[in-house]
């Protein structure tokens, strides 16, 4: 009897399993679907697919509790198009989204998140880089989409991306707050995307990159956790995979974006179903990216049309994927530089790469591609060929949108080179990327020393890549900076001049010629070279001009010209910056104030975007209105961003100390003081503290800053 009983009741929670071990699958209409992208993760660095070197245990469980597919493909080796891609099931001529910059979803393609909502179900996303920001269109259709990628410490732009911790708990988090019903959620972690700098506990590998690699396995191994303990794995399809691979110097290429060979084309894909349905599977063939969305839509029963990717549910309960070529392509040599666009055609055996000299691999044979078979398979390069016309729309490259100079520069702070379209040569083919890999790599090495301040190397590295590749306009535009930033105005202007008589639509150089010429007083020019750029983006024109003119003291023509760049742009946010500063210069507090409103309303529209200083003035402008409650949160919000603000710091210290709270104004300037502080930030405590009439306090700061520093006549 008491055998019966339990039996009874158990068979509720079995039904709850739509498929068991050893049963073929069918559709899940009450599951959930989780799906994770683990970014610039190549497979065949995964232990799951044969190799010795990485340590991925929980990647490792999936696979055993799931379905391994041993080929797949991605269609475009760059983060943003290739994401495109894997929520739409479009392909890149299809959903239009050809490079990192300047493109954006299009509305109406109905990606995964707008066809899991319009059923009912919850949807919600959280992203790691700044790529795949929500005005990309990569967050149409989530009820939440988490993309806040701020910068570190307000320096320079630096890191546009977030530990994948912070994606994790918040999908995990939001998860656990619906208590029950379908959901759809989408994660994206950056690890392992370069720079490789995972955390101490993954350090020591020879690889850094597989030291990355391993904190990915183990965020992803704290998600599933969650779910479980909510008591939601069992109920949800959960698919994890990547964008693209990493070229690790395989063909000379050190990242990806350049070329389409497969160690840049070829990710994992490994698929676990409620119940732990055909656990352990391992479905040979080639899938493409575009059947990740279609499979996972066809596994919760929902319609799939529409899209270019095929379902892929009838072969997880094993055997091959069915025959089929996939295609790839890379826009990226020829919109940064002017050189050959590169597609690709993959079957299960052949890749072929279309450059002006074609290449075609036996990746069974030849898993490296080392042996080019082109010049003696005629026949199969034009079939692979006109495979690849069928799909590329006759290979137009639409032009880029125009990129605004701080949405560039955030790019090329994650190591994309930016600019504009290059224009096509004179006369004759494009130059084949696989010829001008070298120059590349000497120019992100170049670039990569200017982001880290090294800018007497970074222009020697940039003057021996312009020597072997003149044309490179991206090149001579770093140059010019790097020259710029040494002092070297005019060799920076005649590189500059270089560029814009080469491409005169160039909007970037045009607005840095605008700043140098400004900052020298040469306002003919200046405003030349702004109106030039502004052409296709003049409140980012006028809004240079206004910031160095200010720098220049020319507070008057400053405000001019930040006058027309919010009327241009209104969420301009350093013109309006720049308008409440010469308000305040001129003691019109209640006018700069209203310009710091506007500053701080156009700043909430952009999250990664931090200004020094502006809450700070905002703060100061409320004091001095007897606003002191206000005021003091305007200065906590500066010190949020930038913990180490001297002048918000000073600021609630000056504030503190006019409402009696001397305690609190003497523990806000303390907190500049920590190790490794420097003489200044003492100088800056013992300076405020005696303008404030605290004279012991101020005593006792100079006795411990002469101890420290017994050499500096200020602390005698």
């Amino acid at each position: 009897m008491a055998t019966r009983r339990l039996a009874a009741l158990a068979l509720p929670a079995l039904l709850l399993v739509p498929a068991c071990r050893g049963r073929a699958p069918s559709t899940f209409p009450q599951a959930s679907v989780l799906l994770v992208s683990i970014d610039t993760l190549r497979a065949d660095h995964l232990p799951a697919y044969g190799y010795s070197a990485g340590s991925t245990p929980r990647l490792d469980a999936l696979a055993a509790d799931g379905i391994v597919f041993e080929e797949a493909l991605s269609h475009c080796p760059l983060t943003l198009p290739a994401h495109a891609s894997l929520l739409t099931g479009l392909l890149p001529p299809r959903h239009g989204v050809r490079d990192n910059a300047g493109f954006a979803l299009a509305p109406g393609l109905r990606p995964l998140a707008v066809r899991f909502r319009e059923k009912g179900v919850a949807t919600g996303g959280a992203v790691s880089s700044y790529v795949l920001r929500r005005a990309t269109g990569i967050g149409e259709g989530f009820d939440l989409f988490d993309d806040a990628v701020t910068q570190a410490g307000g320096a320079s732009l630096g890191e546009q991306q977030r530990d994948g911790a912070v994606a994790v708990e918040t999908i995990a988090s939001w998860i656990e707050g619906r208590k029950g019903g379908r959901f759809f959620a989408f994660v994206h972690l950056y690890e392992p995307h370069a720079p490789y700098t995972p955390p101490p506990a993954f350090q020591g590998r020879p690889l850094a990159y597989d030291g990355e690699i391993a904190y990915a396995d183990d965020l992803v191994g704290r998600l599933l956790d969650r779910l479980k303990a909510a008591s939601r794995l069992e109920d949800t399809v959960v698919a994890v995979t990547s964008d693209h691979g990493e070229g690790l110097g395989d063909h000379g290429e050190k990242e990806h974006g350049f070329f389409v060979y497969r160690e840049a084309l070829r990710v994992p894909l490994i698929v676990r179903l409620p119940g732990r349905g055909r656990a352990g599977t391992r479905v040979p063939g080639l899938v493409a990216q575009v059947d990740i969305p279609a499979t996972l839509l066809d596994l919760a029963g929902l319609d799939a049309s529409g899209l270019d990717g095929v379902s892929q549910r009838a072969v997880l309960q094993g055997g091959r994927a069915a025959a089929r070529s996939v295609y790839s392509e890379s826009l990226f040599p020829l919109y940064h530089f002017g050189w050959s666009a590169l597609y690709a055609a993959s079957d299960d055996r052949l890749h072929f790469i279309d450059a002006p000299r074609p290449e075609l691999y036996d990746v069974r044979a030849d898993p490296g591609e080392k042996t080019n078979l082109a010049p003696e398979r005629a026949p199969t390069v034009a079939a692979m060929r006109a495979f690849v016309d069928a799909h590329a729309q006759g290979r137009a490259a639409p032009a880029p949108a125009p990129v605004a100079a701080d949405v560039r520069e955030r790019l090329e702070a994650l190591g994309y080179v930016g600019g504009a379209p290059a224009a096509a040569p004179a006369a004759g083919p494009r130059a084949d990327p696989k010829d001008m890999v070298e120059a590349y790599e000497g120019y992100r090495d170049a670039t990569g020393l200017a982001q880290r301040g090294r800018h007497a190397e970074a222009v020697a590295a940039l003057q021996r890549v312009l020597a072997a590749s003149p044309g490179m306009r991206d090149a001579r535009e770093a140059l010019a900076l790097s020259l710029f930033r040494l002092g070297r105005t005019d060799e920076a202007v005649a590189a500059l001049d270089t560029v814009v008589k080469e491409d005169p639509q160039r909007a970037s150089a045009h607005l840095l010629l605008a700043r140098i010429h400004a900052l020298a007083g040469r306002r003919a020019l200046a405003e030349r070279h702004a109106a030039a750029a502004a052409a296709g983006d003049p409140g980012r024109a006028f809004e240079t001009l206004a910031e160095a003119l200010f720098a220049a003291g020319r507070v008057d023509d400053a405000a001019d010209f930040a006058r027309r760049a919010v009327a241009a742009d209104p969420d301009r946010v350093a013109a309006h910056y720049v308008l409440g500063l010469a308000a305040q210069r001129r003691g019109n507090c209640t006018a700069a104030l209203a310009d710091f409103d506007r500053a701080v309303a156009a700043r909430a529209r952009q999250p990664a975007l931090v200004v020094p200083g502006l809450d700070v003035r905002r703060g100061d402008c409320l004091a001095r209105l007897e606003r002191g409650a206000e005021a003091e949160q305007a200065f906590r919000a500066e010190l949020a961003a930038l913990p180490r603000s001297a002048e918000a710091r000073v600021g609630l210290a000056i504030l503190y100390r006019t409402q009696g709270r001397d305690e609190e104004a003497r523990a806000a300037l303390e907190g500049l003081i920590e190790a490794g502080s420097g003489a200044g930030d003492y100088w800056t405590v013992v300076r405020t503290l005696a303008g404030l009439g605290d004279l012991p306090a101020a005593r006792q700061w100079a006795a411990q800053a002469h101890t420290r520093f017994p050499d500096d006549p200020r602390f005698r």
